[in-house]
């Protein structure tokens, strides 16, 4: 076990099996050998390349006893079976936990960049787990048996420290150089730790972002919806969208080799009726395809036909969508009817909203202010009056304590006690409050 973790420091692999990997090799399906290849088979014209067991980098010793898959032989076999002119369409037979996290993405991209060359497709019939999924999401269509495990998306690492001296009773002590204190992080530190997580969160974006770009989705409903590093059974895969279709081993072969084959026949008929030479002097035009090829012309027009309807109705979904939200943004308060208005209404935008928003309000101002001139003219206007200080005031000392001014003021003037209901001690109080200018007498 400590062998195979020497070949390489991080592992995209189901961590069960990094822990009980045995050394008997996995066999292949009995094809035709294609030649110049390790493993690769051909059958109707259809290159079967399989990815078995757990993935190296290279090949060693150790992985081919113990069985398994190397990154090196995959890349060689792969670009034989693009050049071989037998070879009409590939597919991966997959069969393995993951392996190795550095290299699969340059042989993924290797894949992914060969589309449209040949139909490149991906079969996993038992486990297409972590780097094993990394290779097969970047083929062009990915299909699974129904009880297959696909996923455990994520990187691991195993750093084995030696806590004991070994049977030889030695123990090895690592010394690292002064400027390379992360060359060996050691995990018992939180520093260390800190520093192997963030190489494998490093490694897992890059894992996770080719995903998304071969499968043409986003990283979130990546991390969202493909296991959280966990594994999916088949029939839940292709639901989420880890897969494409359900099948078997067999339906995927006869479906590539009936592809390969119906344009055989299209081409076979064509050469009955034209030599070669002919058909170069002659211009493609679509009447031309129509006449001589009409069930290739409606399974055209009705593609495109679809491929534009789909386009128009997201494009017109996404549109009115749009038109909604910024209407929603535009809302004022107390202008409900309008902005129902405009939401059923597909000829208004928002911004001719925002005008008639306006518009009403410039109309509530304008009543607003003729309504208050209006009432402002018929209101009475009143005056203030202030009271004229009265004889009896003026003929008293003014120098004199307010409570003896108001006592004078108070036996001189009868009006004055009506007003207080000949209470002396209210006039008081008034009294002082006037002379401290706390009250204002204004005539009714």
């Amino acid at each position: 076990m400590n062998d195979l973790l020497k070949i390489a420091k991080y592992w995209a692999i189901e961590p069960d099996y990094l822990r009980s990997i045995s050394k008997e090799a996995l066999s292949t399906k009995s094809e035709k050998h294609l030649d110049n290849t390790g493993s690769v088979s051909i059958r109707d014209g259809t290159a079967i390349i399989p990815i078995h067991g757990p993935i190296t980098a290279r090949n060693t010793f150790f992985s081919l006893f113990a069985g398994g898959t190397s990154l090196e032989t995959l890349a060689k076999d792969f670009q034989e079976a693009l050049s071989n002119e037998d070879v009409k369409s590939i597919l991966f037979d997959i069969d393995s936990p993951g392996g190795v996290a550095v290299g699969p993405f340059e042989f993924a991209e290797m894949i992914y960049n060969a589309r449209g060359q040949k139909p490149i497709y991906s079969y996993i019939g038992r486990n297409g787990s972590s780097a094993a999924y990394w290779l097969a999401s970047a083929t062009e269509k990915i299909i699974v048996n129904p009880s297959a495990l696909v996923g455990s998306i994520g990187v691991v690492t195993t750093i084995p420290v030696q806590e004991q001296p070994d049977q030889d009773g030695y123990k090895n002590i690592e010394i690292v150089s002064s400027n390379a204190a992360l060359k060996r992080p050691d995990p018992k530190t939180k520093e260390g730790l800190a520093e192997i997580r963030r190489e494998l969160d490093d490694l897992e974006s890059t894992f996770i972002e080719s995903i998304a770009k071969y499968r043409s989705i986003t990283p979130e409903i990546i991390k969202a919806d493909f296991g959280g590093g966990g594994v999916i059974i088949g029939s839940q895969a292709v639901n989420k969208n880890m897969a494409d279709a359900l099948g078997t081993y067999e339906e995927v072969l006869a479906n590539l080799n009936q592809k390969f084959n119906s344009n055989n026949q299209i081409m076979s008929k064509e050469q009955n009726r034209e030599t070669t030479a002919d058909i170069s002097k002659k211009e493609i035009t679509a009447d031309y395809i129509k006449k001589e090829f009409p069930d290739v012309a409606s399974a055209i027009i009705e593609e495109v036909s679809a491929t534009i309807k789909n386009e128009a109705f997201a494009s017109g979904t996404k549109h009115e969508r749009d038109r909604i939200l910024a209407i929603e943004s535009a809302a004022l308060p107390g202008h409900e009817d309008l902005i129902a208005e405009a939401k059923k209404d597909g000829s208004i935008t928002a911004e001719k909203l925002a005008l008639k928003i306006i518009a009403a309000e410039k109309s509530k101002a304008s009543d607003y202010l003729a309504n208050s001139k209006t009432s402002e003219s018929e209101m009475p206007k009143i005056e203030p009056n202030i009271e004229p200080e009265s004889k009896q005031k003026k003929e008293i000392d003014i120098n004199l304590p307010i409570e003896q001014k108001a006592k004078i003021l108070w036996d001189k003037d009868s009006k004055l006690r009506s007003e207080f209901g000949d209470d002396f001690e209210s006039y008081h109080a008034f009294a002082k409050a006037e002379e401290s200018n706390q009250v204002r007498i204004l005539s009714k």
